[in-house]
């Protein structure tokens, strides 16, 4: 069997802790860097598609577009699936909650966000491409699920666009803030989603020209993609992080994306025959998606296998090539195993992060060595033997390995154990983190379902501004958290314990560039969650 060839790629911060860290920018320079980014993107789309108006046109702003209005009429009416809401005039100050998803489709219409809540994945190399690099440049309104409604309002927005279901509970009192609309953001198809945002905010001209771009974008990649899939069924997959963390139900395996999901769309789009299981059984966790067990790798009977890996969320690309079971399967035998290094935009994505997908097949249709599928190549960065080590680098070697997955759900613990320090971080063990799943699955549970929690847990892991030996550690009868709430310490026969026996420290004073990591056997819970928790 045959992977291809690796090509290192530039680690990004996820979007939430990149986010969490920047401030709203607008004005001329602004406007100077839109419009350099437009006239890269053509050049650069060009050679990778042929598509270079197409290019251009996405990635520009849509120059003082409110004549796209013209045909709207204030005051207006419009219904969504929680409500009415009433539009006394055409917005201006719109505050998108999610900003990958419904942020994304701003810009794609020529609106500039007012700010959002930053979500979970790693935005490509290309993005400046597109223009996405204005997704850094918001107000960030809260954190993982829970947005602030104090900092929302303190943005005085003319309109909020929220998504259905994951704020369901925070309807009511958005709309005391401002008009609200909702919207289907994991069901509905984004063009379905990008027409619908298109029409509240009075851009339906400028939503119909992307789409047209983005057909005829397809239109030219279609010969190609035919030449290298055409008649072979495609399975779109993951790995699933140990431990089943990618909260699929504690499934410790792969996820599989089927036709009705935004991937398969996406794969369908271009003309490729999208593969699911024949009998999913119990293993369909959404629509059209699929957790399966390890022991099921090798009956994934697809004659092409299409890989998603990011650094920030997915199992990476080392893990799947050491994983062997998939090295049975026919796709692998057959030579035909791609990897795609932008699994969350083509996931969640709108119509920019498909620009960007699409700009990475089309390298690989031209036979550009990228090591599979991946994003437009990230400019190289030399490695070193004498750089710097952060508390996380020194703690994989002492079996902590998977709390760096879940650094990119919380700002805080991001900013704590990449920055220069100094910094303390109680390090939760590979071990320590498996146990949880069987021994307290509830906790488990709770932290895969509720972002915001996971961000409270993980600040509550780091000291900031103290770099704390165990000796110093033994001092004190507690320390202050990142996350404010504070972690009491005692020493019992000798060992270090936290929060009366919440967990020990098993491997201590780990030293970094940045600080010091301890390893420690448990799962800390803050004081404010206790109850709730069971902590």
């Amino acid at each position: 069997m045959r992977f291809p060839l690796a090509r290192r790629d530039r680690a990004f911060l996820a979007v939430l802790a990149v986010l969490a860290l920047v401030v709203a920018a607008c004005g001329g320079d602004d406007d100077e860097t839109a419009s350099s980014s437009a006239s890269a993107s053509a050049s650069a789309t060009a050679s990778a598609s042929g598509s270079a108006s197409a290019s251009a046109s996405a990635s520009e702003p849509a120059d003082e577009e409110a004549g796209d209005a013209a045909g709207v009429t204030y005051p207006r009416t419009v219904e969504h699936p929680l409500g009415t809401t009433e539009l006394a005039e055409e917005p201006v100050a719109i505050l998108p909650l999610f900003g990958e998803l419904l942020g994304e489709q701003l810009i794609a219409l020529g609106i500039e966000p007012i700010g959002a809540l930053p979500y979970m994945s790693a935005l490509p190399a290309s993005s400046e491409t597109y223009g996405l690099e204005a997704l850094y440049d918001v107000e960030p309104i809260g954190s993982g699920f829970e947005p602030n409604l104090e900092l929302i309002a303190a943005l005085q927005p003319d309109l909020i666009i929220s998504d259905d279901q994951f704020f369901a509970s925070v309807y009511e009192p958005l709309t005391q803030i401002a008009p609200t609309y909702t919207l289907d953001l994991f069901t509905d198809d984004w063009k379905t989603n990008f027409r619908l945002v298109a029409d509240v905010v009075g851009r339906s001209q400028r939503a119909e020209e992307v789409i047209a771009e983005y057909d005829a974008r397809v239109a030219d990649l279609a010969p190609d993609v035919e030449a290298l899939f055409g008649g072979q069924r495609v399975a779109l997959v993951q790995q699933s992080l140990p431990d089943g963390g990618t909260g699929d139900g504690g499934v410790d395996g792969a996820r599989i994306y089927g036709r009705d999901t935004n991937p398969g769309r996406f794969l369908a789009d271009l003309g490729i025959d999208v593969w699911e299981p024949a009998d999913p059984g119990g293993s369909e966790i959404a629509p059209s998606t699929y957790a399966v067990s390890f022991e099921v790798i090798p009956t994934i009977d697809a004659d092409a296998i299409i890989y998603l890996i990011e650094d920030s969320f997915m199992a990476t690309r080392e893990t799947i090539e050491a994983e062997p079971l998939w090295a049975s399967t026919a796709a692998a035998e057959a030579d035909d195993f791609y990897f795609l290094d932008f699994g969350a935009q083509v996931r969640l994505g709108g119509p920019l992060h498909k620009f960007v997908a699409m700009d990475a097949v089309a390298a690989l249709l031209a036979g550009e060595d990228l090591g599979g599928v991946v994003a437009a190549p990230a400019p190289e960065v030399p490695e070193t033997d004498d750089g710097p080590t952060t508390v996380l680098d020194v703690g994989a070697d002492s079996g902590v390995t998977l709390l760096s997955q879940f650094t990119s759900f919380s700002p805080g613990l991001a900013e704590a154990v990449n920055g220069p320090g100094p910094v303390t971080v109680f390090l939760v063990s590979d071990e320590a983190l498996g146990a949880m799943q069987a021994e307290q699955p509830d906790l488990a549970a709770a932290l895969q379902s509720d972002f915001g929690l996971l961000d409270e847990v993980l600040q509550y892991h780091a000291v900031v501004d103290a770099a704390l030996s165990a000796e110093d550690l033994a001092a004190v009868t507690e320390v202050m958290t990142a996350l404010g709430e504070p972690i009491t310490v005692e020493v019992v026969d000798g060992a270090v314990v936290l929060n009366g026996g919440q967990a020990t420290v098993v491997a201590a004073d780990l030293q970094a560039d940045n600080g010091i990591g301890h390893v420690i056997d448990g799962i800390l819970i803050p004081p404010s969650r206790a109850a709730e928790l069971g902590g």
